[in-house]
């Protein structure tokens, strides 16, 4: 489906813009919310791992990215920097369907970041598995 256009018979229709429980917006309405103190930011961590800077940053960006259960509405970075602390060692993008599955994916590449960290410090003689896997949301949560 090409966003603009109407979706071809079978395909499903996704909007452009979410808030943060997934009803579709007007960019108007996402601008908006985008702009609300503490509505973006679902998870931050920063710290020295292992003599290595790692941060992981976890959002809502409410722009409809492509995935497997429907749009990816929240992203998170992960990134190891260099013991200089300027150069990047490592970094990779999550996406993250809910809310819910997006607190579990901070906390499950915030742990596996620190995996990344030991093997790039010299402390582990391989990397961990390349998609760290959250934990089950409590029952009755959507993932």
């Amino acid at each position: 489906m090409t966003p603009g256009h109407p979706a071809a018979r079978g395909e499903m229709m996704q909007a452009l813009y979410y808030d943060r429980d997934g009803h579709p917006v007007s960019e108007e309405r996402w601008r908006q919310l985008g702009r609300r103190p503490g509505y973006s930011r679902i998870g931050y961590a920063d710290g020295l791992r292992h003599g290595r800077q790692v941060t992981v940053v976890t959002f809502w960006s409410g722009i409809a990215g492509d995935g497997p259960d429907g749009p990816l509405l929240f992203c998170t970075c992960a990134g190891v920097r260099g013991p200089d602390g300027r150069r990047i060692a490592y970094q990779r993008v999550f996406g993250w369907p809910t809310i819910t599955a997006a607190r579990a994916g901070h906390q499950a590449v915030t742990g596996w970041i620190t995996e990344v960290a030991a093997f790039l410090a010299g402390h582990a003689s391989t990397l961990p598995p390349p998609d760290p896997t959250p934990p089950d949301p409590p029952p009755g949560e959507p993932h």
